[in-house]
C-alpha cells in the first residue's frame, strides 16, 4: 500500500506585510520549499484566502530581509496603509454621515446615543469586535458619501471621501474563524452592515454570504426567540437587540422580494417584540419609531404574500393540508385593517408646517408611502385581483413617486431601484391576467418606470441597467 503523504504546510520564516500587520499565520506551502522564494512568486495561502495582494515591502530593519521593488497597482486595494493611522476626525465624519443617511431612513443598527459616543475617542484595538463594527460602518458611510447622498451638505465640505472597498476588506478580514466571544453583539451588528454595503454594491453574491453568517449566528444562539437572551440584559439592550433583529429582518424580505431568494427566517417563528416607546422620547422620535414599526407591519405582510406567490407547486398531499397559507381575502383583509389602523401621527408626516419637519420624517412618509404599494400590489397578484386594480394602484404610485424630491432617491439610491424594477416585473405579470386585455396598459406603465429610473443614474450607479431593462421588459409586453 502506498504511504500517506504526511506534508504539512508550515509557517513562513519570513511573513509577508498583510500577515504581519495583523499577527496572522503566513501560510507559504508545502514544508521543504523556499518559503520566501514561494511568497515573492505567488503570494502566501493566508492572503489568497482574504483576498488581497501578497507584498513583502516593509522598510528594511536591523535583521531580516532585505526590500523588493514591485510595481503598485492603481486599481487595486492596499489594506495596509492608512486604516490603522485613520484619524478620528475622518471616522467621526463618516459616523455622522452614517447617522444622517441610513441610520435616520434604513438601519438603525446601533441606539442614536451609542452610535455618536462609542468612537469619540479612540478607534477599537484592531481584535476587538468594536473595530469590525466601525469598518462595516465607515465602508456603507463612505459609499453613501461618494454619491453624495446625505441631506446636510456640509458634511461633505472640505472631506476627501475615502475609498469604501478599503473599509469594507478591512471589515472582513477580522471576521474570526471561530466565535469566541459569541454574546458580543457587534458581530451580529457588523454582518447587517457587510449586508447592506453589498447591497449597495449590487454584489448578490457577498449578500447571501454576509446574510448567511448572521443566520448561523441567529440560530446558534437563539436570537430569534427573547425568552433564550441572556437574564441580565438591560432593557436599553433589550431595544437595541430587538432593532437589529427587525432590521435585518426587513432586509431579507426587501432582497427576497426583489431577488427573488428565499425566506431564511420567516416572522411566524419569531418571538421578538418592537422596542419600547416611552413618554420621556422628544415626539419627533416617537413619531419615526411608530412609522418604523409600521413598516415593519408592512414588510411582515409582505412576506405572506411572498410565500403564497412562491409556494410548493408539487407537494404532497399528505403534507398539502398542513400548509399554513393564508386564504387571499385574509391577506387583503390583514392589510386593511393595518392600514385602517394607522396611527394619526403617521397621517401628519408630510405636513409642511405640522411638527415633524425633520428629514427623517419627510423620508418616513415617502418609505411608507412605497412600502404601502409594494405590499398591496404583491397582495392584489397573490389574490389574483383583477388587472385593473393593481394598474390603477401602480398609476397612483407612479404620480406620486415622479413628484418625490431628489435627494429622497439618491439616499434610497440602490435599494429603491431593486424595488421599482420589482415593480415593473409585477405590472408585467399582472398584465396576463383577464386575456391580457391590460397589455396595453402595461406597457405605457412600465415604459414611464424605465424612464423614471433611467432618469436617476447621475445620482444611482444602479439606475442604468435597472432602467434599461424596464424598458427592454416594457417591449416585451406588446
Amino acid at each position: 500500500m502506498p504511504k500517506a503523504d504526511t506534508t504539512k504546510r508550515q509557517r513562513a520564516s519570513q511573513v509577508c506585510d498583510f500577515c504581519h500587520a495583523r499577527g496572522l499565520r503566513c501560510r507559504c506551502g508545502a514544508a521543504g520549499e523556499d518559503d520566501h522564494q514561494a511568497i515573492r512568486s505567488t503570494g502566501c495561502l493566508t492572503c489568497k484566502d482574504y483576498g488581497v495582494s501578497c507584498k513583502m515591502d516593509r522598510p528594511v530593519k536591523k535583521r531580516g530581509r532585505r526590500p523588493q521593488v514591485m510595481c503598485p497597482d492603481e486599481n487595486e486595494v492596499d489594506t495596509t496603509r492608512d486604516l490603522h493611522a485613520m484619524s478620528l476626525q475622518t471616522t467621526h465624519r463618516l459616523v455622522r454621515i452614517y447617522r444622517d443617511t441610513m441610520y435616520q431612513c434604513y438601519f438603525p443598527f446601533l441606539n442614536e446615543k451609542d452610535l455618536l459616543t462609542r468612537w469619540e475617542d479612540r478607534i477599537p484595538d484592531a481584535e476587538e469586535p468594536s473595530y469590525m463594527l466601525l469598518m462595516a460602518l465607515c465602508a456603507v458611510s463612505s459609499h453613501t458619501a461618494a454619491l453624495e447622498a446625505v441631506f446636510d451638505k456640509t458634511l461633505l465640505e472640505d472631506f476627501a471621501i475615502p475609498d469604501s472597498k478599503r473599509y469594507f476588506v478591512e471589515a472582513v478580514s477580522k471576521i474570526p474563524a471561530r466565535f469566541s466571544m459569541p454574546q458580543d453583539f457587534d458581530y451580529l451588528r457588523s454582518f447587517g452592515l457587510l449586508t447592506v454595503y453589498s447591497l449597495q454594491c449590487g454584489n448578490n453574491s457577498d449578500l447571501h454570504r454576509y446574510l448567511g453568517m448572521y443566520h448561523a449566528l441567529v440560530a446558534e444562539y437563539g436570537f430569534h426567540d427573547e425568552s433564550r437572551w441572556p437574564d441580565n440584559t438591560s432593557l436599553s439592550e433589550v431595544d437595541d437587540r430587538r432593532r437589529l433583529f427587525w432590521c435585518v429582518y426587513r432586509l431579507e424580505i426587501h432582497s427576497s422580494c426583489v431577488f427573488g431568494h428565499m425566506v431564511r427566517l420567516p416572522e411566524a417563528q419569531v418571538s421578538v417584540y418592537y422596542p419600547r416607546i416611552t413618554p420621556t422620547m422628544d415626539p419627533e422620535i416617537q413619531a419615526w419609531i411608530i412609522g418604523w414599526d409600521y413598516i415593519t407591519d408592512l414588510f411582515r405582510l409582505l412576506e405572506y404574500a411572498i410565500i403564497g406567490l412562491r409556494a410548493c407547486k408539487n407537494r404532497k398531499a399528505l403534507l398539502a393540508v398542513l400548509c399554513d397559507r393564508p386564504s387571499p381575502t385574509m391577506l387583503l383583509d390583514s392589510l386593511a385593517q393595518l392600514k385602517a389602523n394607522k396611527s394619526r401621527t403617521l397621517t401628519r408626516l408630510n405636513d409642511s408646517d405640522g411638527e415633524y419637519s425633520s428629514n427623517r420624517c419627510k423620508y418616513m412618509a415617502v418609505q411608507i408611502n412605497c412600502t404601502e404599494t409594494i405590499t398591496t400590489i404583491m397582495a392584489l397578484l397573490y389574490c389574483q385581483a383583477p388587472a385593473r386594480d393593481v394598474m390603477a394602484v401602480a398609476q397612483k404610485f407612479l404620480q406620486e413617486l415622479s413628484s418625490a424630491p431628489l435627494i429622497m432617491f439618491k439616499i434610497a439610491s440602490s435599494q429603491i431601484v431593486h424595488q421599482l424594477l420589482g415593480v415593473g416585473h409585477m405590472f408585467s405579470n399582472a398584465s396576463r391576467y383577464d386575456s391580457d386585455r391590460y397589455r396595453t396598459e402595461a406597457k405605457r406603465l412600465i415604459a414611464f418606470l424605465g424612464d423614471l429610473v433611467k432618469s436617476l443614474e447621475s445620482v444611482v450607479p444602479a439606475a442604468g441597467s435597472a432602467g434599461d431593462k424596464l424598458l427592454r421588459l416594457a417591449e416585451a409586453n406588446t
